[in-house]
């Protein structure tokens, strides 16, 4: 699920956008020539989601105010409806009808695989805050991300590290309150967690007379691959570390020992698939799993805000339960059978920034936008709210959010990871109750992770050439894995030679070539 308006998904979700709300008209004059308004100023375009949480008007907050007085310009915000950008993204790119600049709407891989976009990497002296954060050795890992091994900068990244321990957003969650109640411990291996699992369901934890608690609850397996909260997170409990919200991780590749593979060929799936079924056979997982919605998902979690529903799920952390967050606790990944369980690796990423239209015709002014927003002050209240009316400045870099600027999770007067955002470490963030529950969440599996030589770092990324290959090919692969992995889970069938012709036809597929291309970056950027 998604909790992009909120303070969730710290620094991994590549925001973007589809559906236009409010564009607004601008006079241009063809050939290049700069669009301006009627007295004359520049226009500028700036695209980014829409936090469907805030409250007023965009254009009139203090910052976009200043950006305006920085750049001589005048801004047209388009915000975006976040639901539809899956479907439209490409369509967008492939008609290269994007805003003259677009906040958190594009990644790495779209940047590799449509020429729409401008390269940075000779305007940096028209940026000068933003050249002095990417020369900033503590940002190293910024620096990587945003430059392609051939020197191209196609994009400034949002880089918000408010958090003390880096996780990459899962976490193993489970209803201590039911555990305590059952006299139960917490479950380390697949067969504890079987029989948990089997007391949640007929033991009536949640005390309401009722046998409707939902022992485990999973999200549906998604078309695109595995991703955010999969049930595929189960690998790590066979001693692969998967990593499902990065762009080789959500295609089933992962590292080990500095060797990259593809799980989806390995026996460790079979046996987690297995485990799924066996898991909705007994009823400790719904049987509408692998097609329930995510609003559905999401309103099971939260119940009616009083009695608990579900014994045990995945997520960013205890906040997904809402009101019921206090009954649950983060756990370590339990081991499958003969196996030693790991985690995915946290990693200290940036995520989706600014990037400019490469034939925009007010670059200037854009530069200028781009550099303001990079200011401490600016980026905070973009995220936060407005200074010093929703968030407090103590000293250089230390902000306190006020408690009127929150709603919960929900940031009210800022546009949270929606906007382009950029702070330094050691910056100072609090005021923010989910971030503290959110870094004692992530303690559980910090022993877990598997350390260098076993994970994708985030910033490696095939060129143009070989991502479109990889895309090409990983079309065909998801399209013939999802539907046989879902009537797995759901009926079983997942015998030897079921077994044996699926990896047969995922080599027919090309499987292989993704993992030899994915490895040639994997080496190339470990050379740098």
């Amino acid at each position: 699920m998604m909790y992009a308006t909120s303070t969730r998904q710290w620094g991994r979700i590549v925001a973007a956008t589809g559906v236009i709300l409010s564009m607004t008209a601008v006079s241009a004059c063809g050939n290049g020539a700069a669009a301006t308004d009627r007295s004359g100023k520049p226009v500028v375009t700036v695209a980014l989601l829409q936090n469907s949480d805030a409250q007023g008007k965009l254009k009139d907050a203090q910052w976009a105010k200043e950006l305006e007085q920085a750049c001589g310009c005048t801004i047209k915000w388009t915000q975006s409806n976040p639901t539809s950008w899956t479907q439209q993204k490409n369509a967008v790119l492939a008609s290269g009808d994007v805003a003259d600049l677009s906040f958190n709407l594009y990644d790495q891989t779209d940047f590799s695989l449509n020429p729409v976009f401008e390269d940075l990497s000779d305007d940096l002296d028209k940026m000068p805050n933003v050249r002095k954060l990417l020369e900033n050795k503590n940002n190293e890992a910024v620096k990587k991300y945003a430059y392609t091994l051939d020197g191209k900068l196609y994009q400034i990244p949002s880089y918000t590290p408010t958090i003390e321990n880096v996780g990459t957003g899962q976490n193993w969650m489970i209803n201590k309150t039911w555990l305590d109640k059952l006299g139960l411990k917490v479950p380390t291996t697949w067969d504890e967690l079987t029989r948990v699992l089997e007391a949640f369901k007929t033991q009536d934890p949640n005390g309401n007379g009722k046998q409707d608690e939902i022992p485990f609850d999973i999200n549906a397996l998604g078309t695109n691959g595995f991703s955010w909260y999969s049930p595929f997170l189960l690998m790590n409990s066979t001693g692969i570390s998967t990593s499902v919200t990065s762009a080789s991780g959500s295609q089933g590749m992962y590292v080990k020992n500095g060797k990259v593979a593809n799980f989806m060929l390995d026996d460790e799936y079979r046996e987690v698939v297995g485990y799924l079924h066996e898991l909705i056979s007994k009823g400790l997982v719904p049987s509408d799993a692998m097609t329930k919605d995510s609003s559905k998902y999401n309103a099971e979690l939260q119940s009616d805000g009083k009695t608990a529903l579900v014994g045990m799920a995945i997520g960013w952390d205890r906040y997904a339960f809402g009101d019921l967050k206090d009954q649950y606790v983060s756990i370590a990944t339990p081991s499958a059978p003969g196996h030693t369980a790991v985690w995915e690796q946290g990693q200290d990423s940036a995520y989706a920034g600014a990037a400019v239209k490469a034939d925009s015709p007010n670059k200037d002014a854009i530069f200028k936008i781009i550099d303001k927003m990079v200011e401490p002050d600016v980026s905070v209240s973009a995220y936060w709210g407005d200074m010093p009316k929703y968030v407090e400045k103590r000293a250089e870099g230390d902000y306190l959010v006020k408690p009127e600027a929150m709603d919960g999770t929900a940031v009210k007067y800022g546009w949270s990871n929606r906007v382009f955002a950029f702070w330094n470490k050691g910056t100072v963030i609090d005021g923010v109750d989910d971030l503290k529950v959110y870094n004692g969440d992530l303690a559980a599996t910090q022993a877990q992770m598997p350390g260098d030589g076993n994970y994708m770092p985030f910033y490696v990324m095939p060129d143009q050439t070989d991502n479109t290959t990889i895309s090409n090919n990983n079309v065909a692969i998801l399209d013939y894995v999802v539907p046989k992995t879902v009537e797995w889970i759901v009926n079983g069938g997942l015998d030897d030679a079921a077994w044996n012709d699926f990896k047969a036809g995922l080599k027919k597929l090309n499987i292989d070539q993704n993992v030899e291309l994915w490895q040639k970056w994997y080496d190339a950027y470990a050379k740098e």
